[in-house]
């Protein structure tokens, strides 16, 4: 059985700690510097920006996984990217790794480092080094919290979540936690993401991860732009001493089911506070030829300035959606296609019906709703998730640097 845990996030599972601290990078003040820690060195699954012009620590990171599959910590700073920094930057991200080892103890290439915040500026790596041993200290199981706010740029709520299965052997927990506001786009967002368990999962277990991120983190969009520094990190430490090999097959389920429940949750939490965001939409494409097909159209939809506007002035205009339907490359035969805002449905048959304009537009003055179009050409679905396009987000952009 599935439990939300909504005080939960990265310290849940057994034998993890964490920690967030002001290390002076941010020019608000504001918590910038977090460390996350494996009690044993856990398995690694990563998943990175694809980006062509990627930061320094991806880079980095990317190199440490060549030749390793179990990490024990990843140290996180917020307010500089470490993206477009050349070689000195790539430097201070096996500087900054090298620090963190050093102060626990951990052997070489055993840390991971993550970046976020304004591109091309060189970070300030006194800064680092005089707040690396203060995170150090600061460690504690409880933390998840503290690491949380330390992540986050212009996002303005926490997003960290967890969740625990009972199983026939004991208790398993997933936990997680994600920065991300503006820069949003499959691909993945302009995000951090960082999700542990206590369970010991098999080396193929990628294949599943990677899955997810593309029902998750890479079906969101807030802007259409894909970041630099895109990461998504699962740890699996296996501390609870459950080995999903283990499970039954109802069991394994259950964990596969948890694990898309937080890395879903935590992607719509992104989108939620998209910059200036008023709305949270789900874009649901149903009975398409292909699962593929469907979230490439949900994803398209979901990218259209116009349709976002609309959506920001509660407008039920049908048209932008179909139009960037029809537009997106996916097969689909208009006079086939039905269309519903929430249960109200304005489209059958590629034809406008009459409906109940009060009810339609109480769906499109809700903070969150669905937009379902049927395609009626196969028998796949999948869902995107976008937001409206506010003034605040123009307003909140111009002055991003300044």
């Amino acid at each position: 059985m599935l439990t939300m845990l909504k005080d939960g996030g990265v310290c849940t599972p057994k034998g993890y700690s964490a920690a967030g601290i002001r290390a002076g990078i941010k020019a608000s003040g504001n918590p910038d510097l977090a460390l996350l820690k494996s009690e044993i060195p856990a398995r690694c699954f990563s998943v990175f920006t694809l980006n062509r012009v990627k930061a320094a620590p991806v880079l980095y990171d990317k190199d440490v996984l060549e030749h390793a599959d179990r990490i024990s910590a990843v140290i996180v700073n917020s307010g500089n990217a470490n993206a477009c920094t050349g070689v000195q930057g790539y430097e201070d991200s096996a500087k900054t790794a090298s620090l963190v080892e050093e102060a626990l103890g951990l052997a070489p290439k055993s840390v991971l480092v993550c970046s976020t915040g304004v591109i091309g500026h060189m970070m300030p790596m006194d800064k680092m080094e005089a707040a690396i041993p203060r995170v150090v200290a600061e460690l504690k199981s409880d933390a998840s919290e503290s690491f949380g706010r330390a992540i986050l740029t212009t996002d303005l709520a926490l997003k960290s979540f967890a969740v625990e299965l009972h199983t026939e052997q004991g208790v398993v927990c997933i936990g997680g936690a994600c920065k991300g506001s503006g820069m949003i786009h499959p691909n993945m967002a302009t995000m951090l993401a960082f999700i542990t368990t206590d369970v010991v999962l098999p080396t193929d277990f990628f294949a599943e991860f990677r899955t997810n991120i593309d029902d998750s983190f890479n079906a969101i969009t807030v802007d259409g732009d894909t970041s630099t520094n895109d990461t998504c990190i699962l740890l699996a430490n296996g501390m609870s001493g459950i080995d999903y090999a283990t499970l039954t097959l109802t069991e394994q389920g259950e964990f596969r089911r948890g694990l898309a429940w937080v890395m879903q949750d935590l992607a719509k939490c992104i989108v939620r506070d998209g910059e200036g965001a008023t709305k949270l939409i789900e874009l649901r494409v149903e009975k398409a030829e292909s699962h593929k097909d469907a979230l490439k159209m949900a994803r398209f939809i979901g990218t259209s300035n116009l349709a976002k506007c609309a959506m920001f002035g509660e407008d039920p205009n049908w048209g932008r959606i179909l139009s960037s339907a029809g537009s997106s490359g996916v097969n689909m035969i208009a006079e086939h296609t039905d269309l519903y805002f929430g249960e109200v449905q304005v489209l059958g048959g590629g034809r406008p019906l009459e409906c109940d304009k009060e009810a339609l537009h109480a769906v499109v003055r809700q903070r969150e709703y669905v937009v379902k179009l049927v395609l009626h050409v196969g028998d796949a679905s999948a869902s995107a998730y976008t937001c409206d396009l506010s003034y605040d987000y123009v307003k909140i952009n111009a002055e991003y640097t300044t």
